[in-house]
């Protein structure tokens, strides 16, 4: 699990999931795709937070973040933390 200090002044996508292996690879590929191609530096951060899942949505999010640099993964403490604290810089 990476976190970083992020700015508040940015684009930022939350993603929160639980149970959903069937489709969390389909969906996540389809909205970096259309997200990211060729507008990488419209999108500072992709933060993914698995909200306790039982299935294997956790593992699939994992291989997915070492596919994709702007993919960081938490869990919903740390991503909560990651927003209540923003530079404000």
């Amino acid at each position: 699990m990476k976190t970083r200090n992020l700015k508040c002044d940015g684009i930022y996508f939350i993603v929160a999931v639980k149970n959903q292996e069937e489709k969390i690879e389909a969906f996540m590929r389809s909205i970096l795709f259309r997200m990211l191609y060729g507008k990488e530096e419209n999108v500072d951060e992709v933060i993914v937070t698995d909200l306790g899942s039982t299935d294997n949505t956790n593992k699939i999010l994992e291989k997915l973040q070492k596919d994709y640099k702007c993919i960081n993964l938490v869990d919903w403490k740390t991503c909560k933390e990651i927003i209540d604290n923003m530079d404000k810089k």
